[in-house]
């Protein structure tokens, strides 16, 4: 248990999180998932996770 939620605690939890994912990727990619079962969930949550710049929309 966490006595204060810092920076890098933040960024300990984002990590561990896309260590999962990544691991699971292709179980994701699997999935039949709506709107569009196009199997490749598990690869855009990962690319989404570790994109580094501004948001699509700036």
């Amino acid at each position: 248990m966490l006595d204060t939620l810092d920076a890098a605690a933040v960024r300990r939890w984002c990590a561990s999180g896309l260590a999962a994912m990544r691991r699971h990727q292709g179980e994701i990619d699997d999935l039949n998932v709506y709107p569009v079962p196009d199997g490749d969930t598990g690869t855009n949550l990962v690319l989404t996770l570790t994109f580094e710049g501004p948001p699509p929309w700036l």
